[in-house]
C-alpha cells in the first residue's frame, strides 16, 4: 500500500459519512516531499491532525509552538498561523465544523483557541487504542491513509457518542441562521442576521463568540477574507465575481490586510502557491464552501 509523501505538497479532501456531516466539515489527507516546507494555516476552525510520516509544527501568534504528535488537537484559529513540515510528511486529519468541535471537545471557542495539545487530553485512551492501531497498520503499508482516514472518522464518531455532548438543538438553529445569513450575499449586514432571530443582540454575540470565538461583525470580517482568498484563488474566476469581491473592501488596502491577517497571504500570491490552492479550495470547506461555486 503506497503512503509516501509527495514530490509537491498536495491535499487531498475525503468527505465525511452523511452521518459525520454537521460534525466534521471533511478529512483530508497532507502530503509534502522531503524538503522542510512552510506555509501558512488559515484562520480555520479546529482540525485534528495524525502524521504517518514526518513531522510539523504550528506557530501560533503570541503563544507556544504546536508540535505535533501520533494525534495533535488544533484549537480554532483566530488568525492565520505559520505552519512548517518536516518532510517527507504525510498527515491524516478532519476538520471540524463550530458545531462539531464544541460536541467533540466540550471547549467554547473563545475560551480555547490559537493552541495545541495532544489528544489524549480530551479523549478517553479506549477510543484512542484501535486508532493507534490502524495508525500502526497505516505506517506499516497495510493500509492506506484513506482509509486510516475513515478510521480517524469514527474515533471521532464513538468518542463524541460516548461524551453525551448531543448537539444543543436550539443552539444548531442559531448556527444554521448564522450560515445562511453569512451566505445570503458577500457581505451581508451584521442587523440582518439580529432581525431575523428571536434572540437578544446580547445573546446572539454571546452564541457566535462561543462557537465561532468572535462576535458577528468580526465573525463576517473573518469569513468574507477567506471567502474572498478562496474565489481569488481560482484561475477560472469570473471579472464579475472578482469585481463584486473587490467592491466589497473599502480599498485595496483594506482587502490586503484581511487576506493577510486570516489566510497569511497577499492577493497576488494566491495563484502564485500550489498549497495555498489546495488549503482554500471550496470543496474542502463543506456545503458552504460549495456554495461558493453555485453562484
Amino acid at each position: 500500500m503506497d503512503i509516501k509523501a509527495s514530490s509537491a505538497p498536495h491535499l487531498e479532501y475525503i468527505a465525511p459519512s452523511s452521518d459525520m456531516a454537521r460534525i466534521v466539515h471533511t478529512l483530508f489527507v497532507i502530503r509534502v516531499g522531503p524538503n522542510q516546507i512552510e506555509d501558512m494555516m488559515p484562520a480555520y476552525s479546529a482540525q485534528l491532525f495524525s502524521f504517518v510520516e514526518g513531522r510539523g509544527s504550528m506557530h501560533y501568534p503570541e503563544r507556544e509552538v504546536g508540535q505535533s504528535s501520533d494525534l495533535t488537537v488544533h484549537a480554532p484559529l483566530l488568525r492565520a498561523a505559520p505552519m512548517l513540515f518536516d518532510g517527507p510528511v504525510v498527515n491524516v486529519g478532519a476538520s471540524f465544523t463550530p458545531l462539531g468541535w464544541a460536541a467533540f471537545s466540550g471547549m467554547a471557542a473563545d475560551k480555547v483557541h490559537d493552541c495545541a495539545f495532544p489528544a489524549d487530553n480530551i479523549v478517553p485512551r479506549e477510543h484512542l487504542a484501535p486508532l493507534y492501531a490502524e495508525l500502526a497498520r497505516c505506517r506499516s503499508g497495510k493500509i492506506s491513509p484513506k482509509a486510516y482516514g475513515h478510521a480517524l472518522e469514527d474515533m471521532i464518531r464513538k468518542a463524541w457518542q460516548a461524551s453525551g455532548r448531543a448537539p444543543n438543538s436550539d443552539h444548531e438553529r442559531l448556527l444554521t441562521a448564522i450560515e445562511q445569513w453569512l451566505e445570503s450575499e458577500f457581505s451581508p449586514p451584521v442587523q440582518a442576521l439580529y432581525d431575523s432571530l428571536d434572540l437578544g443582540q446580547r445573546q446572539v454575540q454571546r452564541l457566535c463568540k462561543r462557537y465561532y470565538g468572535v462576535p458577528p461583525a468580526q465573525l463576517l470580517k473573518r469569513y468574507r477574507a477567506i471567502r474572498a482568498a478562496m474565489l481569488l484563488a481560482r484561475e477560472e474566476l469570473s471579472a464579475e465575481l472578482r469585481d463584486e469581491v473587490i467592491s466589497a473592501y473599502f480599498d485595496q488596502a483594506h482587502l490586503i490586510h484581511d487576506i493577510r491577517r486570516y489566510t497569511g497571504r497577499t492577493p497576488r500570491s494566491l495563484l502564485k502557491e500550489p498549497l495555498a490552492q489546495e488549503l482554500l479550495d471550496p470543496d474542502g470547506h463543506g456545503q458552504p464552501g460549495k456554495n461558493l461555486l453555485e453562484e
